[in-house]
């Protein structure tokens, strides 16, 4: 008789957990930061060979970047950017863009102009929202000489936030 009593319960239990899953499942999909598209993606993937010889000829300049951000602060974030040419000599005269992407809002990118500060540094204030992992796009032309350089920088939390 117990039995009895307790398998229309089970099934309402099994049944509300569905229900419930189901709803999660929902709110997730709906997040507009659960998922992010690449930019202009199929044109990426069209050019994909002329994406792969434009890596090669950025490794036959042989360049250099180092990057460096700092903590996390509400009047922007801190980047350095340290660049030198195959001898190691600072390289000037360069423009150096950036565009940051943090995996917690990935379809908000963050972008900057890099100022030239002299000795092959460049340096400019992000204003990032997230401490954490960021990948930051470097794009650097000097002349006719062009480099392209993804990096993964982690962002620590500041104190004055």
């Amino acid at each position: 008789m117990r039995a009895a009593r307790l398998w229309p319960l089970a099934l309402v239990a099994v049944l509300g957990i569905t229900v419930g899953a189901n709803a999660l499942l929902f709110r997730a999909a709906r997040d507009r930061n659960a998922a992010a598209v690449e930019p202009d993606y199929y044109h990426q993937a069209m050019r994909w060979d002329s994406t792969l010889a434009e890596q090669r000829s950025s490794a036959a300049l042989g360049w250099r970047l180092v990057a460096e951000l700092g903590a996390l602060s509400s009047a922007g974030t801190p980047l350095t950017v340290r660049l030198t040419g195959r001898d190691g000599a600072p390289l000037e005269g360069a423009v150096v863009e950036v565009a940051g992407v943090h995996n917690l809002e990935a379809a908000r990118q963050v972008s900057a102009r890099l100022e030239p500060r002299g000795s092959g540094i460049y340096a400019t204030r992000l204003p990032l929202r997230h401490a954490g992992l960021w990948e930051l796009r470097f794009d650097v032309t000097r002349g006719p000489d062009h480099l392209r350089v993804a990096l993964r920088r982690d962002v620590a939390r500041g104190t004055g936030r």
